[in-house]
């Protein structure tokens, strides 16, 4: 059963082609409720899902999965999607948001409306620490991608990690610490119980002075009031959102007005069906085999 939310076209090809002995029905037209045993989708209604009373596995199409919690699905497993190629396009907005306020070509677009030629200088790039909230497999690879234009990275995850090259910190105190040691911080958290709401005004008094804040993980994750009272208050100089707590952003959401916000609607990194189908594939065959699929969604850690 597929229920993609865009580029149908694409995915009964490519998943045609990757699973050619596969009968391959989209919803709402599924004329055979009992021969559906995998079902692809980003959301799907809960009632729907118990027609199907010989599904194996629901694959989902994007990397976040807070659409299944507390939801009532059968007891199946539920596979995330890795893509890397979804990583790199996010790793490429996050770099380009961080070289542009880390360079000051936001001040060189206000001069050249201005008429103004003058040279600002900036710090080295190994002087302009970004933290990465999250450290994940699009945690990593956003790192990676900065580092290898010289931005020192520093890491926050629940439980730490040790890696060359990298500053690890974790728990309540090393956020904290963390965040007052980066002139830049991406947050690519996901959505859950122990996440919603963490960069509340507590956390967000200890960034550094004048920060960058780039959030494209979950909008949930930023308590906003508080975020528009750290941009108000200069502790902020600027904060980029490719996530919002409710989607789309609210009209009246003082965010779309303020001169230190840049907003993208949720475009950081897309599903492909060029990619992320035969990633989906290869989990299917890899059930069909008696194989364990990956990544699999854990409901106690929420992702």
């Amino acid at each position: 059963m597929l229920n993609p939310y865009s580029e149908r076209a694409e995915w009964l090809e490519m998943l045609t082609r990757e699973l050619p002995d596969m009968n391959i029905q989209f919803y709402p037209d599924i004329y055979d409720p009992d021969s559906v045993e995998y079902a692809v989708f980003w959301v799907h209604d809960t009632e729907d899902m118990r027609r199907y009373p010989n599904l194996r596995a629901i694959l989902a199409v994007t990397a976040g999965v807070e659409q299944f919690a507390g939801g009532d699905y059968p007891d199946v497993p539920i596979v995330r999607l890795a893509d890397e190629a979804m990583a790199g396009e996010m790793a490429a907005y996050a770099a380009h948001w961080v070289v542009h306020f880390h360079r000051k070509l936001d001040a060189y677009i206000d001069q050249q409306a201005a008429k103004v030629w003058r040279p600002i200088r900036t710090a080295a790039t190994g002087d302009f620490p970004v933290g990465i909230l999250g450290f994940g497999a699009i945690g990593r690879h956003i790192g990676k991608c900065l580092a290898g234009l010289g931005y020192p990275i520093n890491a926050w995850t629940r439980s730490g990690g040790e890696e060359e090259g990298i500053t690890h910190y974790r728990g309540r105190d090393g956020l904290k610490g963390m965040v007052s040691t980066s002139r830049a911080v991406v947050n690519i958290l996901p959505d859950t119980p122990e996440t919603r709401g963490l960069i509340d005004a507590g956390v967000l008094a200890h960034f550094a002075p004048g920060s960058v804040y780039v959030s494209l993980g979950r909008g949930a994750t930023t308590v906003e009031p508080d975020l528009v009272s750290a941009l108000d208050d200069g502790i902020l100089s600027a904060a980029v959102l490719d996530v919002t707590e409710t989607e789309p952003l609210p009209p009246g959401s003082p965010l779309w007005e303020h001169p230190r916000v840049r907003i993208t609607p949720h475009t950081s990194g897309f599903t492909r069906a060029s990619t992320a189908a035969p990633l989906i594939a290869a989990n299917i065959r890899r059930i069909q085999r008696g194989e364990q699929p990956f990544p699999l969604y854990d409901p106690r850690r929420g992702y």
